[in-house]
């Protein structure tokens, strides 16, 4: 399959991302307490709106997911992903999805380019 420039480079933008978030992940791991921190979080109101719309947005991935992908088991693997590892799903999704695609358009819409 012959991919284009613009596929190409998003990717990589993606793989980068990842592993920015990934790295990211793994330092809070170390330096923090995960369950005190969690329940600061969500004890400031400001900290409840902000799960909020991270899971709201979320849902709309999965939405997403399934959308182009049309397929529920997958759909819902995904899903349980988004939940756990949060946008660092989304953009593992993008590089898995992406390797199989040969446009941008196909990767985001789930149909070839006329």
């Amino acid at each position: 399959m012959n991919r284009s420039t613009a596929l190409r480079r998003f990717l990589w933008v993606v793989a980068v991302l990842l592993l920015a978030l990934l790295a990211a992940g793994l330092w809070a791991l170390v330096r923090a307490d995960l369950a005190a921190d969690a329940a600061a979080l969500l004890g400031a109101p400001w900290g409840r709106v902000t799960v909020l719309d991270l899971y709201l947005g979320l849902a709309f991935v999965a939405a997403w997911i399934h959308a182009v992908e049309r397929d529920a088991r997958l759909t819902l693997a995904w899903a349980l992903a988004l939940c756990v590892l949060g946008n660092a799903a989304t953009l593992a999704f993008l590089l898995w999805r992406g390797r199989r695609c040969a446009t941008l358009g196909e990767l985001f819409t789930g149909a070839p380019r006329p």
